[in-house]
């Protein structure tokens, strides 16, 4: 695993020992960010279920302002603040041991608008929904924020839920890549 483009461009970030933990392979990576296009520099950005930070470090490699990082697990929490040392961007990253859903509400608390959300969480578990249905309860997104969800390749998410409409659908191997867009005004799907 690498960082693909950007500042720390071609370092190598460190892996989860872990196999629970899956890894977004670098192609994906490169095509998540292809799919997005340049926007991403001076952007609010966030990695829930950040394992090793690798999609959220990509987004500071090319130029976010910020990224939250989130996961449950305390040896992915150390990886996602080693990689950050080693790739140098720790001083725009803010990187949290606690539950997604909690993340979101912390966000909202804070007042936080994000421009892009990665969310990479284990696949075929039902967490994508319990996620959407918080971004419809807490409104974290920027009017034409991005949304990005890796699942299953089986998992078809709908059109349009909580306040955002599918963009982008793509399949790479046994990975599903969905691209959404935030809408404007309140967003309050419980």
């Amino acid at each position: 695993m690498r960082v693909i483009s950007g500042t720390a461009r071609g370092k190598r970030l460190k892996s989860p020992a872990d196999r629970k933990v899956r890894p977004t392979l670098d192609r994906v990576k490169e095509n998540i960010f292809n799919m997005i296009g340049p926007s991403i520099r001076d952007s609010v950005a966030a990695d829930l279920f950040a394992g090793s930070g690798a999609l959220g470090i990509e987004a500071l490699s090319r130029g976010a302002r910020i990224c939250y990082f989130s996961d449950m697990d305390e040896k992915s929490v150390a990886l996602v603040k080693d990689n950050l040392r080693e790739t140098k961007l720790q001083e725009r990253a803010e990187v949290y041991r606690m539950d997604a859903r909690q993340v979101i509400e912390k966000l909202f608390q804070d007042q936080v608008k994000l421009d892009y959300l990665f969310i990479d969480p284990p696949y075929l578990k039902g967490i994508v929904q319990k996620i959407l249905k918080q971004l419809g309860k807490y409104n974290i997104m920027q009017v034409e924020g991005i949304v990005i969800i890796e699942t299953d390749k089986n998992e078809i998410l709908p059109e349009e839920v909580a306040g955002l409409i599918k963009t982008k659908d793509r399949i790479y191997s046994g990975t599903r890549v969905s691209i959404f867009v935030a809408k404007g005004g309140e967003q309050n799907e419980q």
